[in-house]
């Protein structure tokens, strides 16, 4: 029995003699546990244990005796996988793990890839930055058939040494070969980046750009794989000697030069005027608003330093600049100047010019781009929201406090909307124009509306002639230019070209297309006249408006030019060709215009003298009034035509004027008991007009037998209406 266990100890100690013990290196494969200390692991006899081995290689695949990572190379983990036997573990699954990620990056960044055919793993390994500085364990780890093993290598990193130099910028620094940049322009800046003599690996270093004369983008950039880092300098300021710095760290700051001048001066901008609307001298209302101007260079920055002269163009009817100065003005920091501009003695619109003093750059004040173009005559129109509405004048009742809309519709030349801001100013024969307190109106969006109230004045009419009491012309004008056919399709007039003339403009109060200096109302006989407007002196002339080629539709009465006051010469805005005095001259900004006539309407029909024309007789019970001797026939209520099919009658007011539109207009047929005719009018409300209106009501199975129709109209206005009736009788067959 003792024999027996002496033979089993010896024999354990033999077994374990052959296992082994301590030693190795780091590429000796292991089983269980184990490093690249030389460590084997548990000593276990278990042969269907997987073996790791793990090495360092360089660039080439050569093994490194020193586990040391580098900057400038590549370094490959290189895993080898067997089993107890030495045959090759193929297409199995092998991790890494990094115990110092802020030190060492892993890729794949999984850190897990499967063995190749050949039961090799390779994983690349680098250092997280160039200043990355200790010692990072790797840890390899494998499962295969539920067995695990698992390998730990231990790696070095040590920082590198990053130089900077070869800084580049394109323009280039001074001696300068080319033109400087301009500011708004940019700037190509790059640096050559080496770590331990060699150029930086791509993506290995970050280089902060900074500049004292604008902007970088990015402001960190990684070098490249030429070992360059690059960015782009985009100018915000001028110098003949501006800087560009590159830095990363743990290198010695490199800094290069470059010159940006100024843009040159494209514009001066019309900014505002506060407030936009002022009021004529001694008006309890503002008398002076502040323009303000700005100098512009090509980028659309602001230019400081630069004089701004102002002018007014045109005769503003009085208008001034506040006794103050108009020459000279040195822009701000902000590149804007201001002026200010106090009322005249006149209702007008107001246009001021801004000019830069040694450039011959200039602005208006109601033209906010040089993209736009003034308001042009035959783009200049004028609409009225209800021409006859009930306001009542001279032969009729009165009524105070209707109103209407008045539109102005405003375009350049090319039928483009004039820029908003420009402003139209309205007068009238009578009523009141008003626009949130204003006579006047502010362009937005290509059009403006004022409001008309109807009140005192109500005119009078004339005497001997056709115009009737209640009939206002209203007159809309804005600085604008006169129409002209642009032959060579330059956008802007040339000597030669035809053109539309345009004379002073006036209030058209008689409706004749003529201007009239006096003329008699109808009602007390005193004496009336008609009112000229003011426009440059070199925008008119004593030529007739009617005389030159394509002047004929210079004379209509919706654009009322006072006869030979036009001056056979273009006028509108833009700058005159050279005439060899050296003086930069520019063209006469004109008025353009447009009228309307509105009428205020009486509230009843009026009746005429006669009480038969021809077969067609109207009842006169109850309405001994006539029409007074001042209103011609062809203007008073009428009967047009009548038969036992059908009636027309012609209505009017007192005054001869149409009622007011919207009034409601109803006719009924009165007649014997068992009477069977009936009547139809189409529509049931008085129409928009200025003339007297022709309505015609349809009968059927009438005999003309003590039968008459009955035209009523309904006017209400205020909460109140009243109703008056035409009673016109059916003829017999």
């Amino acid at each position: 029995m003792t024999q027996l266990k002496l033979t089993f100890s010896a024999l354990a100690l033999a077994v374990l003699a052959a296992c082994g013990g301590g030693g190795g290196d780091a590429g000796t494969p292991s089983s269980g546990t184990g490093s690249n200390t030389g460590t084997t692991g548990t000593g276990s006899t278990d042969t269907s244990l997987p073996v790791l081995g793990v090495q360092l290689l360089d660039a080439s695949g050569t093994p490194l005796t020193a586990p040391v990572l580098s900057q400038t190379e590549t370094r490959t983990l290189q895993v080898t996988l067997k089993n107890a036997q030495g045959q090759a573990l193929t297409y199995k699954r092998v991790t890494v793990e990094l115990d110092s990620v802020e030190l060492a990056a892993l890729s794949p960044v999984s850190g897990t890839i499967l063995t190749d055919a050949n039961g090799v793993a390779r994983f690349t390994l680098t250092p997280k930055s160039v200043s990355s500085q200790g010692a990072v364990r790797a840890t390899v780890k494998t499962n295969v058939d539920g067995k695990e093993a698992t390998q730990t290598f231990d790696l070095q990193i040590n920082a590198g040494n990053v130089v900077l130099n070869e800084l580049k910028i394109e323009p280039p620094e001074p001696p300068f070969t080319q033109e400087p940049v301009q500011k708004g322009q940019s700037v190509n800046v790059s640096v050559k980046v080496s770590v331990n003599g060699q150029d930086a690996v791509s993506n290995s270093v970050a280089v902060a750009f900074t500049s004292n004369c604008g902007t970088v983008s990015p402001e960190s950039a990684l070098v490249d794989n030429a070992g360059k880092a690059s960015a782009v300098v985009q100018t915000n300021a001028t110098g003949d000697y501006c800087t560009v710095w590159a830095a990363t760290t743990g290198a010695t700051t490199v800094a290069g030069n470059y010159s940006v001048t100024a843009p040159p001066v494209t514009g001066v901008r019309f900014v505002s005027a506060n407030p936009p609307i002022i009021y004529q001298q001694d008006s309890p209302g503002t008398r002076s608003s502040l323009l303000t101007f700005k100098v512009v260079d090509a980028n659309g920055q602001p230019v400081q330093g630069k004089n701004v002269s102002v002018s007014l163009v045109g005769d503003a009817g009085g208008v001034n600049f506040c006794e103050a100065s108009t020459s000279g003005v040195s822009a701000a920091g902000t590149g804007e100047v201001t002026f200010s501009v106090c009322g005249g003695t006149q209702p007008t619109t107001v246009q001021v010019r801004a000019q830069l003093d040694d450039g011959g750059i200039y602005t208006d004040s109601n033209i906010l781009t040089v993209q736009t173009g003034l308001p042009t005559q035959r783009f200049f129109d004028l609409a009225v929201s209800q021409p006859n509405f009930h306001v009542g004048a001279g032969f009729t009742d009165t009524f105070s406090g209707n109103t209407i809309d008045i539109s102005v519709f405003a375009a350049d030349r090319q039928g483009n909307p004039v820029p908003d801001g420009t402003p139209v100013t309205f007068v009238t024969e009578g009523g009141q124009i008003n626009s949130d307190g204003s006579s006047s109106c502010i362009i937005s969006k290509g059009s403006c509306t004022v409001k008309l109230i109807g009140q005192d004045y109500r005119p009078r009419g004339t005497t001997g002639g056709e115009l009737r009491p209640g009939r206002v012309t209203v007159l809309a004008m804005a600085d604008g230019e006169e129409s002209f056919v642009d032959s060579n399709n330059n956008n802007r007039y040339d000597p030669g070209e035809l053109f539309e003339d345009l004379g002073k403009p006036y209030l058209d109060k008689t409706e004749d297309g003529e201007f009239n200096v006096s003329f008699a109302n109808a009602i007390v006989n005193t004496n009336d006249g008609e009112v000229t407007y003011s426009v440059s002196k070199d925008a008119v002339g004593s030529l007739s408006c009617i005389a030159g080629e394509n002047a004929k539709n210079s004379p209509m009465n919706d654009v009322m030019s006072v006869q030979d006051t036009c001056n056979s010469q273009w006028n509108g805005s833009g700058v005159k060709p050279d005439d060899g005095s050296g003086t930069m001259r520019y063209y006469t900004i004109h008025k353009v215009r447009r009228a309307a006539t509105v009428v205020f309407s009486g509230g009843e029909i009026g009746f005429p003298s006669a009480q038969q024309v021809g077969t067609c007789r109207h009842s006169v019970a109850g309405n001994e009034k006539k029409y007074d001797d001042t209103i011609l026939g062809k203007y008073q209520t009428q009967v047009s035509s009548c038969a036992n099919t059908g009636i027309s009658v012609r209505l009017a007011d007192w005054n001869g004027n149409p009622l007011p539109a919207n009034a409601t207009i109803a006719v009924k047929v009165r007649q014997p008991d068992g009477g069977k005719c009936a009547a139809t009018l189409s529509g049931s409300v008085i129409g928009n007009s200025t003339e007297p209106t022709i309505h015609t009501a349809l009968l059927e199975k009438c005999t003309g037998v003590g039968e008459s129709v009955d035209f009523s109209v309904t006017v209400t206005s205020g909460g109140a209406s009243k109703t008056s009736t035409f009673s016109v009788d059916v003829p017999a067959p």
